[in-house]
């Protein structure tokens, strides 16, 4: 089983439609705490592939995300009435996320200078 501790960079997409609502650093500390690079912080746990968490300053506000080794994907959303969800996708902190993996194996010359 992945731990989640640690360093992930998160992209969320409110409604599922493919519009990237943002991308930001969130770490998980061992402790059950985490913190994210938009100012965010609260508590989260994981039982095996399964990881969730809730915010100190967005109340309701819940991520669940199915983990598998330095990537995770999952479900966002304000557990009220009528509240916003979406989808999000995060890989662990130095793995390169898709798009620029795609990308760099696309267009990348080689060391002598060829594609």
């Amino acid at each position: 089983m992945a731990s989640i501790v640690g360093t992930w960079q998160i992209t969320t997409d409110f409604g599922c439609d493919g519009s990237i609502a943002g991308t930001f650093d969130q770490t998980f500390n061992a402790d059950g705490t985490w913190t994210n690079s938009i100012g965010s912080r609260g508590r989260w746990f994981q039982i095996e592939g399964l990881a969730t968490w809730d915010f100190d300053n967005a109340a309701k506000l819940v991520y669940a995300a199915n983990v598998a080794g330095s990537w995770m994907a999952g479900s966002l959303g304000f557990t009220t009435a009528g509240g916003l969800k979406g989808c999000f996708g995060a890989h662990k902190a130095g793995v390169p996320g898709l798009a620029a993996t795609a990308l760099a194996k696309k267009g990348a010359a080689r060391p002598d200078g060829s594609k």
